[in-house]
């Protein structure tokens, strides 16, 4: 089936939708408006929608033909961030950016319903279409699958649009590709007092800059060198006066590991270190850890198809393997359910500017890959289904 060529005839619709998507970012858990503008489009053209919450969304295709359930996931959420490109479809939203590009997975995902939709007569099996909230570390996913309204599905497939890839690549390895992204939230408890006097106190800066140094020791002496870990500490508050020793001090930051075991090592050795040495300074410490989701990892027989879906859509010298990524997404949490496959498509192209990393203020989404990706995704997923 040309599944590009309708992928195109949808184009023009196809940016519009983006753009207005990007001008009315929505947070984690608060993506309101950018359901019902999914809703509206399509129900419109008649599609089946399972609304479960304000904020998911579940378009339902039925093919005429005998086949396999298929689901497909688009993330929807925004990030708490200042957009500083000079765009004209700019965010509106003080504070608010599409800085990973979940605009474009939802405007890919409408518009890959409705050319299943428009197909539904020749295609097997039916299609699950899955506006999930939350991906940002929020456990989104875990909100859909607790519906049950995608429990039927035979396999699953993701998308994301990649900032480190040449624009109209197409992406697909099986195995791993996204480590396990834990939370973390650090409470250090010490015993204040006056800067002249430290030595009747106990410092809980001094202590939270030596568990700091500390962590890094994780990665660089207690794991495998051959083992990806990341350790990292993004945030560190205390204090409120140049003379005042602080009682407490709070980080927090992130671990993330690529493989089940070695990520029960990192969380124990992550407890051992801060226990002792905030011991060691004459504090305690508190250790609240957010599970967030585990290992992305890709079916054999789905990243198959999705190089052969791929096989027709661009020249093979535009297929190439994914680099894995120490990056987390809970895509990872549909392979409860059934097989998945994480698919990325390359948009880094330096004339159009489209050259950030994502999750920063000049991150930007190259349109001109959007149809490629509807049709990438709706081949996937109609291969999916006939096999």
């Amino acid at each position: 089936m040309e599944f590009l060529s309708l992928a195109k005839s949808y184009e023009a619709d196809m940016r519009a939708f983006f753009e207005d998507l990007h001008q009315y970012p929505e947070p984690s858990h608060g993506e309101i408006r950018t359901n019902a503008r999914v809703r509206e489009v399509l129900g419109a053209a008649g599609i089946e929608l399972l609304c479960p919450a304000d904020n998911i969304t579940i378009a339902v295709i039925r093919g005429e033909k005998s086949g396999k359930t298929v689901g497909m996931r688009f993330d929807t959420d925004a990030l708490q961030m200042q957009e500083l490109c000079d765009l004209p479809y700019k965010s509106k939203k003080d504070g608010l950016m599409h800085g990973c590009g979940h605009d474009a997975h939802t405007a890919v995902g409408v518009y890959t319903a409705l050319m299943l939709n428009q197909m539904k007569n020749e295609l097997p099996g039916a299609y699950k279409i899955i506006f999930q909230p939350a991906e940002e570390g929020e456990r989104g996913a875990h909100e859909v699958i607790a519906t049950g309204l995608v429990d039927d599905c035979d396999a699953f497939f993701g998308l994301h649009v990649w900032s480190q890839y040449e624009t109209g690549t197409l992406h697909a390895t099986t195995g791993g590709v996204c480590a396990s992204p834990d939370m973390f939230t650090v409470r250090i408890h010490g015993r204040g007092g006056h800067g002249a006097t430290p030595h009747l106190c106990a410092d809980a800066v001094a202590a939270g800059a030596a568990v700091v140094q500390s962590l890094q020791h994780i990665a660089s002496r207690f794991i495998s060198p051959m083992e990806p870990v990341v350790v990292t500490v993004g945030s560190f508050h205390a204090g409120t006066r140049c003379n005042i020793i602080a009682e407490d001090a709070v980080l927090e930051g992130t671990l993330r590991a690529f493989d089940d075991g070695v990520r029960a090592s990192l969380l124990e050795y992550f407890h051992r270190v801060i226990n002792d040495v905030a011991h060691a300074h004459g504090c305690t410490a508190e250790i609240e850890i957010k599970e967030v989701t585990g290992i992305v990892v890709n079916d054999d027989a789905l990243v198959r198809l999705a190089n052969e879906a791929a096989a027709q859509l661009v020249p093979a010298q535009k297929i190439m393997p994914q680099i894995k990524s120490m990056l987390g997404d809970d895509f990872a949490e549909y392979r409860r359910i059934a097989p998945c496959c994480y698919v990325q498509v390359g948009m880094y192209d330096e004339e159009k500017g489209c050259t950030a990393a994502h999750h920063h203020g000049l991150f930007k989404v190259d349109e001109d890959v959007l149809p490629l990706c509807c049709a990438w995704m709706a081949s996937c997923g109609m291969l999916a289904a006939e096999r």
